[in-house]
C-alpha cells in the first residue's frame, strides 16, 4: 500500500511538472486548468501519503487533502476538458465557479474537525466533517465532483466521436482522457462506499491515462493549427 502512494505521489508531481512546462512553452486554457487540476491532484496524494507515514492524519493535512482531493480533485481537470473544445465556455464556467470554490475553501478551513469518527487514523474519509449541510464541506464535494467528471466524460466522449474520422490523434486522445474520467470516477466512489485498498493504484493508473491523453489531444490541435 504504501509502495503504491509513493508510485501515485511521485507520478502526480511529475506530470504536474509536465504538463506545467508544456503550459509555459505553448500557452493554453486548457494545459493551464489541466496544471491546476495535476498541482491539486498530487497535494491531495501527498497529504494521503504523509497521513498513512505518521499512522494519522493532523488537522492541516486533512484540511489540504479535502481540499485539494476530495473537493476538487476533478473540478480543474474537467474544465481543461471543457477548454480543449470551447474556450470560451470554459473561462465563463471557471468565472461562475469561483465564488463557490472560495466559499468551499472557507468551510474546509472553518468547519468542526473531530478526527476521532474516522474508522482509522488515516483514512481518507469525508468522516471528520460535520454530517453534509449547507455548512459542511462534505455537501460540497458533491456538485463539483460531479461537475468535474462529467466534463471530464461527456466532453471527451463527444469530442472522441466527433474527431473520429477527422482527427484521429485528437480523438485518440479524448479517448484516454474519458478513461481516466472513468478510472477516477469509479476509485473515488469506491472510497466513498467504504472500499479501501485501490485508492492508490486506480489514482496512479487515471492520472497516467489523463497525461496521455492530454499530450495527444494537444499535439492534434497545434497540427492543426500548423504548428511545430
Amino acid at each position: 500500500m504504501v509502495l503504491l502512494s509513493f508510485l501515485a505521489v511521485a507520478l502526480s508531481w511529475a506530470l504536474f511538472a509536465l504538463t506545467f512546462s508544456r503550459y509555459r512553452l505553448r500557452p493554453s486554457l486548457h494545459n493551464a486548468f489541466y496544471a491546476l487540476g495535476l498541482l491539486f491532484f498530487a497535494l491531495g496524494v501527498s497529504a494521503e501519503l504523509l497521513a498513512r507515514l505518521q499512522g494519522a492524519w493532523s488537522p492541516f493535512l486533512y484540511r489540504l487533502w479535502y481540499f485539494t482531493g476530495a473537493m476538487h480533485g476533478v473540478t480543474f481537470l474537467g474544465l481543461g476538458s471543457l477548454a480543449l473544445v470551447n474556450p470560451k465556455a470554459a473561462r465563463g464556467l471557471f468565472a461562475l465557479l469561483v465564488p463557490f470554490v472560495l466559499f468551499g475553501l472557507y468551510l474546509v478551513a472553518t468547519a468542526p474537525l473531530d478526527l476521532a469518527r474516522l474508522p482509522e487514523p488515516y483514512t481518507p474519509s469525508g468522516a471528520a466533517f460535520p454530517p453534509p449541510s449547507l455548512t459542511s464541506p462534505r455537501l460540497w464535494t458533491i456538485p463539483f465532483n460531479l461537475l468535474g467528471t462529467l466534463l471530464m466524460a461527456g466532453v471527451a466522449l463527444y469530442t472522441t466521436l466527433l474527431f473520429w474520422k477527422k482527427n484521429p490523434l485528437r480523438a485518440q486522445g479524448t479517448a484516454l482522457i474519458f478513461l481516466a474520467a472513468l478510472v477516477l470516477a469509479y476509485t473515488s466512489t469506491l472510497n466513498r462506499l467504504g472500499v479501501v485498498g485501490l485508492e492508490e493504484a486506480g489514482r496512479a493508473f487515471g492520472v497516467a491515462l489523463l497525461y496521455l491523453g492530454v499530450v495527444l489531444a494537444d499535439r492534434s490541435v497545434r497540427y492543426a493549427a500548423g504548428r511545430p
